[in-house]
């Protein structure tokens, strides 16, 4: 029997997989947690075979949960869900030790061929993450998914910039800049301006220029 634990903030998706789910003989959903907290003080303590995460949470990235579960067990095996399945997204996933890629747009019957072939050791990759993956060409485009005015909030925040100020350079309020700003650490799986600082320096992005 395959052990699987359900980590996302929707409780309709939540509900929607343990339903799917609970149709298979050889599948059995152990858990299910709300948020990163929940998750990480339930899943250090037990064991599971697969872990289906969310990408994006409100309290943290699926992504940094991920990378504390495996410091703690090495041989975590999760499938990270996200409804972004460009390259740059999928190798931060592959990166931070997830087995599995699935876009939010693939069916229902794959969900179970990638919790069964993760539980067999193997990694999955849905269709369009796996495309997007092989035409990546010098390298994934790690801002690929923002927006062009995220793209702008992000030049500006990278370079220690507080959000009234980066307001009165583009024109829009400092409220529209904390929207962008969450929505911006939510696409990378990051946490707080000192991870974007990080990601840029990284990525070797602080000798943009804002656009």
């Amino acid at each position: 029997m395959i052990t699987v634990t359900l980590v996302d903030d929707h409780i309709v998706v939540r509900s929607g997989f343990a339903q799917l789910l609970s149709i298979e003989p050889d599948i059995q959903v152990h858990s299910e947690y709300s948020n990163a907290k929940e998750a990480l003080r339930g899943l250090s303590e037990t064991a599971v075979d697969v872990a289906v995460i969310d990408i994006s949470m409100p309290d943290e990235s699926g992504l940094i949960l991920l990378e504390k579960l495996r410091k703690k067990h090495p041989d975590f095996k999760a499938i990270i869900l996200s409804i972004y399945d460009s390259a740059s997204f999928v190798s931060k996933a592959i990166d931070a030790g997830a087995y599995g890629y699935l876009s939010k747009r693939c069916g229902p019957s794959e969900l179970v061929t990638a919790i069964r072939t993760v539980a067999n050791g193997d990694r999955y990759l849905c269709a369009d993450a796996l495309v997007n993956l092989s035409n990546a060409s010098a390298g994934p485009d790690v801002l690929h998914d923002l927006t062009k005015r995220e793209r702008e909030v992000f030049d500006h925040l990278i370079l220690g910039k507080d959000v009234k100020e980066i307001g009165s350079e583009l024109f829009i309020s400092h409220k529209t800049i904390h929207v962008h700003r969450a929505n911006i650490l939510s696409k990378l799986g990051l946490s707080n301006n000192v991870d974007l600082i990080r990601f840029a320096l990284h990525h070797k992005l602080l000798n943009d220029e804002p656009v």
